[in-house]
């Protein structure tokens, strides 16, 4: 229960971290980017200098393959628990 509501906090904030930039980037003129994860899909975007779009790229790579390793190592804990299941 506490995490879940923790979880929702998280999205939460995002949200609102989100909605902030969004006014904040025409007023500065500077250039915005991120990478948004859907699974272990990233998604990156961006607007301005293309420095920002590489690092981003090698973020996304690192948190897709953490994001794998999990997934694996999970479905690996499961089947090793559960004899019966090979």
């Amino acid at each position: 229960m506490r995490l879940t509501l923790v979880g929702m906090a998280l999205i939460f904030i995002g949200f609102l971290i989100l909605l902030a930039s969004t006014f904040a980037g025409p007023l500065s003129g500077s250039s915005f980017s991120g990478v948004v994860l859907i699974g272990p899909i990233p998604i990156i975007f961006g607007k301005g200098y293309s420095g920002d779009i590489i690092q981003l790229m090698i973020i996304g790579i690192i948190f897709t393959i953490i994001a794998l390793i999990f997934f694996l190592s999970s479905i690996w804990i499961f089947r090793r628990s559960n004899p019966k299941m090979d």
